[in-house]
């Protein structure tokens, strides 16, 4: 289908399910949208083809919330768990295949059995600063900050804070050098 069909789809279909759904904003074929009603779109996105952008929560909780600032770029097959709280701030860049998680799965085996649907019971968040740029299949892991203006460059693992104006790569990544 055209880019023409999934931008009205955008604007007159998905825009209303959201909790904000900004001006120029649309998603290209996406793979899976769980519980919009917790998503917040800024205005000037583009989510490119099989986003999984995916609120969960955990048992007896209110479901985790995203929030997508403005002039933010999604490239294809990218997957963003929210249990708690994920922010990607203002003109940030998430290249193709990255997953941004702020969330774990405990180890160990449920009473219950069902080991798929369970989460760890620990608060916990991701903030994605503005301007920064996460290279192609880069994964973030629970409670790290990536400061304003930084690059994590290509197949890292972020497991901690990067300070702003960084660039970081590797896995775990390790800021490599400073920009000025």
């Amino acid at each position: 289908m055209s880019d023409f069909f999934w931008k009205v789809w955008s604007v007159l279909i998905m825009s209303r399910r959201f909790a904000s759904f900004g001006k120029r904003s649309w998603i290209r074929r996406p793979l899976v949208i769980t519980h919009p009603q917790y998503i917040s779109i800024g205005n000037n996105c583009f989510i490119r083809d099989g986003a999984r952008l995916e609120v969960i929560h955990r048992r007896g909780h209110q479901p985790g919330r995203l929030s997508i600032g403005n002039g933010v770029t999604i490239e294809q097959d990218v997957h963003i768990v929210a249990c708690d709280f994920v922010v990607i701030d203002d003109d940030a860049a998430i290249a193709a295949r990255c997953s941004i998680v702020d969330t774990t799965h405990p180890a160990g085996h449920p009473q219950d059995g069902n080991r798929a649907r369970v989460v760890s019971d620990e608060p916990s968040f991701v903030h994605i600063g503005k301007r920064v740029f996460l290279g192609v299949n880069v994964v973030v892991l629970p409670n790290v900050r990536i400061g304003d203006n930084s690059i994590v460059g290509a197949n890292s693992v972020v497991t901690r804070d990067i300070p702003a104006n960084s660039i970081a790569v590797g896995a775990p990544a390790r800021v490599i050098r400073s920009i000025e």
